[in-house]
C-alpha cells in the first residue's frame, strides 16, 4: 500500500461528520475522492429519491452520481443520485445537519437479498473450461470471468475509518464510500477510468493483463503473449467505439505498465475531443461498457456466456460510477476492487480475463489478487472503534 502524505485533516473532519450523519439517518449519500486529489467530495440527497435511469439519453443531460450495474435489469437498474447538498473543499456542514438528522427514509422497508454465491476451485475450474471450449469453437475472443469472497468477520471496523484509510492508501485511484436505495452500502478503490471529461477534453482507458508485482520494478516487468493479447482486444474494441461516433482524430498513450496497489496492469490511453460525444454522452458510455476488460468480447456473446456460466450475480461490480456533469467535468470509473456491506458481512469482488490460453488455477489465484487488495487492507484497519450494525445499511 501506498500512503499519502497529502492529508486534508479539515476536510476529512467535515466529511466525517457529514457522513456520521447520513449513515445513521439513512440518507442517500456518494463520497469520492478523485486520482491524485487530497480532499473529498460528498454528494447528499434529501428531497426525493435517486431516480432510476430509463434510457440511455437520461444520462446525457443528467447531473449527480451515478452508478450502473454489469446487466442493467429490473433488479439491478442504472441509479442517478440528484444532489441537494454537495461538500467539496472545507465547506460547513452546519447548515444541512438539521435536515439530515430529521430526514425520513424513503425506502419501503428492507429488500430481502438473495444469498450470495461463492464458486469453488473445482466449480471455476470448470467455468473456465466451458469458456475455454467456446473460444475454441470460435464463437467468442475472451470473457472475463469473476467470483465472490465474503468475510464475514466485520466487527470492530467503522465503515468511515475505513474509507478515510482507504483514500490515504491508494491516492492514485478512484476511492469511494456510497449508500443509495436500491443499490446498498459500497466501496471501492478502482484504479479503471472509463470516461474523464473536462471542458472540451475527454479520455478513455483500455486496461487489461494483471501480474502481481512483488518487489519488482515498473518498468521491469515482462509480460507473456496471454496478457498482450487481452489488452489488443480491448484496445482494438474502444478504438472501435470511439470511430463509430465520430472520433478519428485521437492520441493513443501506450500500451504501457500501469501500478495499481500489489498489481500492475498493461494500459493504453486515448486523448480526444469531448464535444464528439457529449450530445450523446450515454449513448457513448453504453456502447463502451462493459468493455472487454470486464466482460469479454464479442461484447454480446460474452455476456450472455457470463450470465449463463456464473452463479452469482455481479449487481454493480464491473458495472461504472462517478459524478456526471458536474460543472464541466464527467469523471466515471469502471468499478473493480470493490466490495459490498451484506448481512454476512463484506463481500469482495474479483475477476480475471480467459483467453485461449488461460490455466484455470492461475486466473484462480488473479481473482484471490485482486480480492486480496481490498480484504488484507479491510483486516489491517479492524478497530475497536463503535461501528455501525451492516446489516441495515444496505438496501
Amino acid at each position: 500500500m501506498i500512503a499519502s502524505d497529502r492529508i486534508d485533516t479539515d476536510n476529512i473532519r467535515l466529511n466525517n461528520k457529514l457522513l456520521r450523519a447520513c449513515l445513521e439517518n439513512g440518507v442517500p449519500f456518494a463520497s469520492y475522492q478523485m486520482p491524485g486529489e487530497s480532499q473529498v467530495s460528498t454528494q447528499v440527497q434529501f428531497n426525493g429519491k435517486p431516480r432510476i435511469q430509463q434510457s440511455a439519453g437520461d444520462l446525457t443531460n443528467a447531473r449527480g452520481f451515478v452508478i450502473a450495474p454489469f446487466d442493467k435489469n429490473d433488479l439491478f437498474p442504472t441509479i442517478i443520485l440528484e444532489p441537494d447538498y454537495i461538500f467539496t473543499g472545507n465547506l460547513s456542514v452546519d447548515e444541512i445537519m438539521d435536515i439530515l438528522l430529521k430526514y425520513q427514509s424513503a425506502e419501503e422497508g428492507e429488500v430481502t437479498s438473495n444469498p450470495i454465491h461463492q464458486a469453488t476451485l473445482s466449480e471455476f475450474t470448470r467455468q473456465v473450461e466451458t469458456i475455454k471450449q467456446k473460444i475454441a469453437e470460435g464463437v467468442i475472443n475472451k470473457v472475463v470471468l469473476s467470483r465472490i469472497t465474503i468475510d464475514r468477520c466485520i466487527d470492530g471496523v467503522d465503515l468511515i475509518t475505513l474509507f478515510n484509510s482507504l483514500c490515504q492508501s491508494y491516492p492514485g485511484a478512484f476511492v469511494y464510500l456510497l449508500r443509495i436505495p436500491g443499490v446498498g452500502c459500497w466501496m471501492g478503490a478502482s484504479p479503471e477510468p472509463l470516461l474523464l471529461i473536462e471542458g472540451n477534453h475527454a479520455k478513455t482507458t483500455s486496461i487489461a493483463g494483471t501480474q502481481v508485482l512483488g518487489d519488482s520494478e515498473v518498468s521491469k516487468v515482462v509480460w507473456k503473449a496471454k496478457e498482450l493479447d487481452e489488452q489488443e482486444i480491448v484496445t482494438g474494441y474502444i478504438e472501435e467505439v470511439l470511430q463509430t461516433f465520430g472520433v478519428t482524430t485521437l492520441e493513443k498513450i501506450g500500451p504501457h505498465s500501469y501500478r495499481a496497489a500489489n498489481l500492475v496492469h498493461l494500459r493504453t490511453q486515448f486523448d480526444f475531443e469531448a464535444s464528439l460525444i457529449k450530445p450523446q454522452l450515454g449513448e457513448f458510455i453504453e456502447a463502451l461498457q462493459p468493455t472487454p476488460s470486464v466482460g469479454g468480447l464479442p461484447k454480446v456473446a460474452a455476456k450472455e456466456l457470463l450470465l449463463g456460466v456464473e452463479k452469482h450475480n455481479r449487481e454493480y461490480y464491473s458495472g461504472f460510477l462517478g459524478p456526471v456533469n458536474i460543472g464541466d467535468k464527467t469523471t466515471l470509473f469502471v468499478n473493480l476492487r470493490c466490495m459490498k456491506v451484506v448481512k454476512e458481512g463484506f463481500a469482495f469482488f474479483g475477476g480475471a480475463g480467459i483467453t485461449k490460453g488461460s490455466i484455470p488455477r492461475r486466473e484462480w489465484d488473479e481473482t484471490t489478487q485482486k480480492i486480496m487488495t481490498l480484504s488484507t487492507f479491510v483486516t489491517s484497519v479492524k478497530t475497536s472503534m463503535n461501528s455501525y450494525e451492516f446489516s441495515k445499511t444496505g438496501s
